[in-house]
């Protein structure tokens, strides 16, 4: 395992329309590599837990992620 590397997260929620994705992924020599994909309310938690600060409560409903 490398000691440092970088991901690329990408989500999509449709709000209500489609279950909601989060996909991680990594690039190497020019091509992304999907590594990890969630679904629903563990897509939303992760979401979450990558944007918001600890230190800000909010509601994934009420914020705008489009």
């Amino acid at each position: 395992m490398k000691s440092t590397d970088s991901v690329i997260v990408s989500w999509d929620f449709s709000h209500g329309k489609d279950v909601g994705v989060l996909i991680v992924g990594k690039q190497e020599k020019g091509k992304v590599e999907i590594i990890n994909a969630y679904q629903g309310e563990e897509a939303k938690e992760i979401y979450q837990k990558l944007v918001f600060p600890k230190s800000k409560k909010t509601s994934f409903s009420k914020e705008k992620t489009t």
